[in-house]
């Protein structure tokens, strides 16, 4: 089950989940790639208007504990640790798949390769979620 918080919180604990990744990483000394301790998805599934809010239980039973769901008005925004782009693909489209014509579409953007910090990732799903739902994100993410 899925932990739910404030938009103005997503920040922060993306900052912390890198900072944790990064210290995880040096305390087992890896240099390899594993996706459960490299990546962090932060996606964006826009909703009818809203819709959103009323989506945020399904989500919240649906996805794991460890993931963290920030409802905004038409729109949500998803924390996934230790899940890489394919996870992604995988889990959005499940939720699609279940949830139906509520849910429009989505976009995400992975650490690290899309964003090396939390500024940099967020700056990226910004402006994928300008490009592809003409959505602002810069109000409920800055």
């Amino acid at each position: 089950m899925a932990q739910i918080l404030e938009g103005k919180l997503l920040k922060p604990f993306l900052i912390h989940e890198i900072k944790e990744l990064e210290r995880i990483k040096r305390a087992l000394n890896l240099d390899e790639h594993i996706p459960a301790i490299d990546n962090i998805v932060l996606a964006i599934v826009p909703s009818r208007r809203g819709s959103s809010f009323e989506l945020v239980s399904v989500f919240k039973d649906t996805l794991r504990e460890s993931d963290i769901v920030f409802p905004e008005e038409n729109f949500i925004l998803l924390l996934l640790p230790g899940t890489d782009a394919m996870g992604a693909v995988h889990i959005l489209e499940g939720l699609a798949d279940f949830i139906g014509k509520d849910l429009k579409d989505f976009a995400f953007v992975v650490y690290p390769e899309e964003g090396q910090t939390a500024q940099e990732l967020i700056e990226n799903l910004q402006k994928k979620a300008l490009n592809q739902f003409n959505l602002d994100l810069s109000k409920c993410l800055n």
